[in-house]
């Protein structure tokens, strides 16, 4: 699971945002930074779940939706100049690759559940 391209990538983008938000000043660190930090976490949990599990389309679905969570999150923290536009970039482009992952796991149980298994499959299930 930690060899994983999606796992890596999810760590890389909560530790970059677990940084950046313990810069926010005090009077947005407290609601904003922490929901930002919240939902990475979340995100994190929710796709080890769904490695964990049989079903596992429960957890990407849940992942899914923590990663627009924070998205939508680190785009306010950037309106509100909390993030500079090179870090705001650079995250977008973290985001953005988590999201494909998650896409093409759920596109992989998506397949299987038609009945055409492939090697990506069963990798997937393995992990």
């Amino acid at each position: 699971m930690p060899d994983s391209p999606i796992f890596a990538r999810c760590d890389a983008l909560v530790l970059w945002v677990l940084r950046a938000t313990v810069r926010y000043p005090r009077h947005y660190r407290a609601a904003l930074g922490k929901a930002t930090q919240e939902a990475a976490l979340k995100l994190q949990r929710e796709l080890i779940a769904a490695a964990r599990r049989r079903d596992k389309r429960a957890a990407l679905q849940a992942a899914d939706e923590a990663l627009h969570e924070l998205r939508v999150l680190l785009r306010q923290g950037q309106a509100l100049n909390l993030l500079t536009l090179g870090q705001y970039e650079h995250v977008a482009r973290l985001i953005d690759e988590v999201g494909r992952l998650i896409g093409g796991w759920r596109k992989v149980l998506a397949r299987a559940a038609t009945g055409g298994m492939g090697n990506e499959q069963q990798a997937m299930e393995d992990e």
